[in-house]
């Protein structure tokens, strides 16, 4: 254990002093987006990865903590960052709402359910134009009057590492035990007397909330905020980052947005037409070669 805290230790410090190494305001950016990515990509690993409920709802709820906080910024002039709260507030309050309806399905049944509530959300933004900017997009205000990457670089870190920091207490404590029991066998997890239902909500709320928190977080960095947030596009992107990286673990994910974002980096322009064919190589690959990710092969090499 002490190991693995020098490790995370190590790693904060390189992160810290990325910007100073990392000058191209470029790579700033893509950093940035990084963070975005990595939010969403740990949170939904902690209901499919850890939990075992496949939803498709998780970008849509990014977009709705996204809007709230650009709304509540634009007509109501409350500060970026109580807004980033309120919209990862609004977004455990919809997850509460869609557990409390769907978390008795199972399979098939859930995925569609989210499936459904994501499209009802896109649908909505767009027909809302007058007050969301529809697919046109929303200009929103930005956490800081200074158009440096830096600064937001430090915002996206520091809300990436609490996420991340509590999410590995979590993981690590009697609830993960539970949202890991559920995932295996949830009738034998019922038998042993835990409450699979309580649990599983709890697990979507928390997520939910995580999601919201990355949704404003875009939205404020890049002061513009739209449909392609959305998007199906997107949820199939960090689908992607959590098998690439390492389903049911931490870090995974991590490195799975990392893997992803840099690579989108390099084949867009020209090149970002065949971005779904390289992404699909690389998942087959995957799949046949290392089903356990990236985490997976390394573990077993450390093994």
């Amino acid at each position: 254990m002490k190991k693995q805290n020098l490790c995370l230790i190590i790693i904060v410090i390189f992160l810290i002093i990325i910007p100073i190494l990392i000058k191209s305001p470029r790579w700033i950016t893509t950093m940035n987006l990084m963070f975005y990515y990595m939010l969403l990509a740990v949170s939904w690993d902690l209901i499919m990865g850890y939990t075992g409920l496949f939803s498709f709802a998780h970008v849509a709820l990014a977009g709705i903590g996204g809007y709230v906080s650009s709304l509540l910024s634009i007509y109501l002039n409350v500060p970026p960052y109580l807004g980033v709260i309120i919209g990862g507030l609004t977004c455990a309050f919809c997850g509460l709402l869609i557990g409390v309806i769907c978390l008795k399905l199972r399979g098939f049944y859930l995925c569609l359910v989210t499936w459904a509530f994501a499209e009802i959300v896109g649908t909505i933004i767009r027909a809302a134009y007058k007050y969301t900017g529809g697919t046109g997009g929303l200009v929103v205000p930005t956490f800081f009057r200074s158009p440096s990457s830096v600064l937001y670089y430090y915002v996206g870190l520091l809300i990436t590492v609490i996420m991340v920091y509590f999410t590995f207490k979590l993981t690590n404590s009697r609830i993960g035990l539970y949202l890991r029991s559920i995932r295996e066998d949830e009738a034998v997890a019922e038998v042993m007397g835990i409450n699979t239902l309580k649990w599983k909500l709890f697990s979507f709320i928390i997520s939910s909330f995580w999601a919201g928190v990355a949704g404003a977080f875009y939205a404020h960095y890049f002061g513009l905020i739209d449909t392609s947030i959305v998007g199906i596009d997107e949820m199939g992107k960090i689908m992607m980052m959590v098998v690439v990286g390492g389903i049911g673990t931490l870090f995974g994910p991590l490195l799975g947005a990392v893997f992803v974002t840099i690579v989108s980096e390099f084949i867009r322009g020209t090149m970002a037409i065949y971005g779904m064919i390289v992404f699909s190589i690389i998942i087959i690959l995957m799949m046949r070669f290392a089903r356990g990710g990236i985490m997976g092969a390394a573990i077993k090499k450390l093994k």
